[in-house]
């Protein structure tokens, strides 16, 4: 099972990823690559191995150039696709997130430039994940309403997690827009949407759960079967 959340800032993409993966290994007995989600594409906060960066950590990337930045996350996407090889993955936004908020925020990826988010690293990004795998690649679009975002991060903007965000409550719409482009553009496998706007995260996952069924891999399904017999 390979799974990528994509969602604007706020909408539990965090959340969800670590319900999945308890989920995952009370199902299957198995966890996602690694046992962790790799959350690495909201610039400056990544999350994940070895651990959160710090918030002198977040300075030093922000000081970096367009030219930096661009390098800096465009090897860590390349990166993390070789994980496509394994039978699981969880990943938070991956090319994704990192093109909307490179061309929005960053000044890099921007059309007609030699890294070109759009209309050149998008494809070849989709292209080197479909030669390591054959399964399909879930993609999980993550949505709320623009005033459930609003209220959320007047309440949140201050916390650890969301340190340095550059998004603006005036982006909302902009950003929630952007989402539903880049994901309308993959290739990858199918799109689940799921409504975060007013469900619990554990009511958001039961419903994922239920769509997620009909994607199973044939190993996903065996899986499954095996770990409930011998619970």
């Amino acid at each position: 099972m390979k799974i990528i959340l994509a969602g604007i800032e706020y909408v539990g993409t965090t959340t969800l990823s670590n319900l999945l993966r308890e989920w995952k290994k009370d199902v299957m007995g198995d966890p996602f690559y690694l046992d962790i989600s790799h959350d690495h594409f909201k610039i400056p906060h990544t999350s994940g191995h070895p651990d959160n960066t710090t918030l002198e950590e977040q300075d030093q990337i922000l000081a970096l150039s367009p030219k930096l930045k661009e390098m800096y996350h465009r090897y860590a996407i390349y990166y993390h696709v070789r994980h496509y090889m394994q039978d699981d993955d969880l990943t938070i936004g991956l090319h994704i997130e990192e093109s909307i908020l490179a061309r929005k925020y960053y000044g890099y990826g921007l059309d007609g430039t030699e890294f070109d988010r759009k209309n050149r690293v998008f494809n070849e990004v989709e292209s080197h994940i479909k030669k390591m795998t054959d399964d399909p690649i879930i993609i999980v679009h993550m949505v709320a309403n623009e005033d459930v975002i609003k209220e959320r991060m007047l309440k949140l903007s201050e916390t650890l997690d969301h340190s340095n965000s550059p998004m603006k409550i005036g982006d909302i719409k902009f950003i929630l827009e952007e989402y539903e482009e880049w994901i309308s553009m993959s290739s990858i496998g199918p799109v689940i949407k799921i409504d975060t706007s007013f469900d619990s995260p554990t009511g958001t996952l039961e419903k994922l759960i239920t769509k997620l069924e009909p994607h199973y891999t044939k190993r996903d399904t065996e899986r499954i079967r095996n770990h409930q017999i011998n619970k």
